[in-house]
Order: structure tokens, then sequence, then C-alpha cells
């Protein structure tokens, strides 16, 4: 349930310019196997999707 919530804000940090530390490397790993299912990918709008090309 925690991916839902957190998932968008991660997802919209990069476009925000918003760095995450070195220290939160553990974020990271779990930022990427997040974004990296196909069905967080397929439930992106196209507005979301542009957000990180």
């Amino acid at each position: 349930m925690l991916d839902v919530a957190i998932a968008p804000l991660l997802w919209r940090l990069e476009h925000y310019g918003i760095e995450l530390p070195k220290v939160a490397a553990p974020v990271l790993k779990y930022r990427e196997r997040l974004f990296s299912r196909p069905a967080f990918i397929n439930a992106l709008t196209p507005t979301e999707k542009a957000l990180r090309k």
C-alpha cells in the first residue's frame, strides 16, 4: 500500500530538481525497482510519463 502513496512523489522529484543524497541509496534502489515494473509504467498518464523524459 505504501507504493501507491510514495511512487508518485518519487516519480516527480527529478522533474522538480530534487536530488536525494547518497545516504538515501536504499530509497533510490527502491525507486528503480518500482519504476521498472510494467504495471507501474502502464498506470502512468501521458502527462506523468512526460515528467521523466
